[in-house]
């Protein structure tokens, strides 16, 4: 008798084809498990949501879906009637969205005065209308075929509520994946800007929870702390690269030196620093010297226009190449000489590109404040420089970092590939599976 491949039940609200920074996490996470021997089915949006209301999708992502994940996607509402909206939310959906997440702490305090239990959705999130259809799908998918484990990302942080009710509905129990901290902020180390329906939610999850895991140290180490009574629980799992994202291995060039930066740009990143670093060194540079830009600027359509109007023009040696889908990201990177990393934040902020960057094997220039997670993760790099969001700082190390590419042994980036191999998403990511695997084990049949 042929033993049941173990099934995982996966909810990733960005899965392909978003192009959000967490979908090539969600993409590797659904991959690891398939290689590793489980059914993987995936719940996440629809694509109707991502080309309509985030306005943008990335649909070489979906040849890259692995075969045999099923893929079942949910709609935010279930049997929606248009009859049912009041005119603020059909009018003014916007304002109507933000007033209904307000008012979740005015409900909060009505029920302490009435003495009355929190809603079971008091927490702030602006998904909660996605956690009873993804429930409902789970229930659908489990009835067809039991589920072992459900795995949830975050965020929207609303599929962890969602793992967290199917699993007290079926036989396996719950993990969640932070990809960002939830209720501490990730810039400040804060956790009382959350409101208490949200910090109530996020301790019943972790309470229940099987395990969590964390993309850097200095995640879990807060969350450790913010919940000591279930600090076991708090894992790392490093974000990493995919192969394919990879050129050839580099060998030695002369004469212009191409900069180049690649992501979705937003309103946090420090580009100021690096444009007027970039102003003041480039007569210093060889002729033909640029600085290319590729990646979304703002992730919501409707959010381009002021970043838009803050990048140089392109008589400075800058030049916007604008998005770069994931299949060609490998040709992108084949054309630089160094590779710029604009990260805010601190220890908390790694930055997904930090570990493309890092296997490149070419010239690095990390801009994030000292003690910064990407920092961290690069000081063994033999080609990395990493500065302070400081003009002055920066244009030393892009002229720092020009000498490097004309030097660049092609044995010495050839050792940094080999050395990287532990941040490949398959490696990177073969804890998070052995550690769940090892759950269910101990549950039993």
């Amino acid at each position: 008798m042929t033993k049941r491949r173990p099934h995982l039940l996966y909810i990733a609200f960005w899965y392909p084809p978003s192009r959000a920074s967490g979908v090539y996490r969600a993409l590797a996470t659904s991959k690891a498990f398939k290689d590793a021997g489980w059914e993987v089915t995936v719940l996440t949006c629809t694509i109707e949501y991502l080309s309509t209301v985030v306005g943008s999708i990335d649909l070489s992502l979906i040849d890259q879906v692995p075969p045999g994940v099923d893929v079942v996607r949910v709609s935010r509402v279930t049997d929606f009637d248009v009859r049912s909206m009041t005119r603020l939310s059909a009018n003014l959906p916007l304002l109507w969205s933000k007033t209904r997440t307000q008012m979740v702490g005015v409900r909060q305090r009505l029920d302490d005065l009435r003495g009355g239990d929190p809603s079971a959705y008091s927490f702030s999130d602006g998904y909660l209308a996605w956690i009873d259809p993804v429930v409902n799908s789970g229930l659908r998918v489990n009835s067809a075929k039991p589920v072992d484990h459900v795995l949830a990302t975050g965020n929207p942080f609303s599929a962890f509520e969602a793992a967290r009710l199917l699993s007290g509905q079926i036989a396996g129990g719950f993990s969640v994946d932070y990809r960002d901290p939830w209720t501490i902020d990730v810039f400040t180390g804060r956790t009382d800007l959350a409101n208490r329906g949200t910090r109530e939610a996020e301790h019943q999850i972790v309470a229940e929870a099987d395990l969590c895991f964390h993309v850097n140290e200095a995640i879990a180490d807060a969350y450790r702390q913010l919940f000591p009574e279930h600090a076991k629980k708090q894992h790392v799992v490093f974000n990493g690269f995919d192969s394919s994202s990879l050129p050839p291995v580099r060998s030695r060039r002369t004469g212009a030196v191409r900069f180049g930066i690649l992501g979705t740009m937003n309103d946090k990143w420090p580009m100021d620093p690096i444009f007027m670093a970039w102003n003041s060194v480039r007569d210093r540079l060889p002729s033909g010297s640029e600085l290319v830009f590729g990646g979304h600027v703002g992730y919501f359509a409707k959010s381009t226009g002021q970043l838009v109007e803050a990048l140089p023009e392109s008589t400075s040696g800058f030049r916007y190449l604008g998005p770069v889908p994931k299949a060609a990201v490998a040709r992108f990177y084949d054309e630089l000489d160094v590779v710029l990393l604009p990260v805010p934040g601190g220890p908390m902020v790694t930055s997904g590109k930090v570990f493309e960057a890092y296997a490149l094997g070419i010239p690095i220039v990390c801009v994030q404040a000292e003690g910064g997670g990407a920092r961290a993760l690069l000081s063994d790099h033999p080609l990395a420089i990493c500065v302070s969001p400081e003009p002055d700082s920066v244009a030393d190390a892009l002229l720092q970092a020009a000498r490097l590419a004309h030097d660049l042994d092609s044995k010495v980036s050839s050792g940094i590939r080999f050395e990287a191999r532990e941040f490949e998403r398959n490696a990177s990511l073969r804890p998070m599976v052995e550690s769940i695997a090892r759950v269910v084990g101990s549950q039993g049949p």
